[in-house]
C-alpha cells in the first residue's frame, strides 16, 4: 500500500518538472550575464522553455503553468502584471494548435518555426511596455535579446530534452 502511495507521489512530482523548470528559467532570465555590455542583456530562455513543453508535453504544461510563469517572471522583473503571462498564454495557445505540424516536423523546421515566432513575441512586449510606460524605448536591446533567445533554443531544446524523457507519461506511470 505504501509503495503504491509512494510510486503516485513520485509520479506527481515528476509532473511538476515542466513548471520548475520555466521557473528557474524565469530567474536565469532575471539574472545580468557578464560580458553582455552594459545593457545586461539576456536571453529570454523562458520562451524557449514555454515553447518547448507546449510543444512536448502539454499535458504537463497547461495554461495555468504558462499563465503563472509569466506572473512570476512580471513580478520578479519588475514588468506589469501579465504583460508576460499574456504572452505566454498565446505562445501556447499558437504551439497548442499547430502541434499535430510541428510534431511531423524535422528539429531545423521547429526551430525555423521558433525564429519566425521570436520577433513577433519579442516586439509584442516592447510595444506593450512602451505603451505602459508611455515612451518609446531603444530597439537595439530588444533586437539583440531576440538574437540570443534564437541561438539559445538548440541548447536548450537538447537540454529539456533529456528532462522530458526523464518524466514518465501519466497513463504509463499508474
Amino acid at each position: 500500500m505504501i509503495w503504491l502511495w509512494l510510486r503516485q507521489l513520485e509520479v506527481r512530482l515528476r509532473a511538476l518538472v515542466p513548471f520548475a523548470v520555466a521557473a528557474v528559467a524565469v530567474l536565469v532570465d532575471v539574472l545580468p550575464l557578464l560580458g553582455l555590455g552594459s545593457w545586461g542583456l539576456s536571453p529570454f530562455s523562458t520562451l524557449c522553455v514555454v515553447y518547448f513543453w507546449s510543444l512536448y508535453r502539454p499535458d504537463l504544461f497547461g495554461a495555468p503553468a504558462a499563465f503563472s510563469t509569466g506572473i512570476v517572471y512580471d513580478a520578479v522583473a519588475d514588468l506589469p502584471l501579465g504583460l508576460t503571462a499574456l504572452t505566454l498564454l498565446l505562445v501556447r495557445q499558437l504551439v497548442i494548435v499547430q502541434q499535430r505540424f510541428f510534431l511531423a516536423r524535422s528539429f531545423p523546421v521547429v526551430w525555423c518555426c521558433f525564429l519566425l515566432l521570436v520577433p513577433a513575441v519579442e516586439i509584442a512586449r516592447w510595444a506593450l511596455i512602451s505603451l505602459w510606460w508611455g515612451h518609446a524605448f531603444a530597439l537595439q536591446p530588444v533586437l539583440m535579446s531576440l538574437l540570443l533567445t534564437v541561438a539559445l533554443y538548440p541548447l536548450a531544446s537538447l537540454l529539456l530534452t533529456r528532462v522530458h524523457d526523464a518524466i514518465p507519461h501519466l497513463s504509463h506511470a499508474s
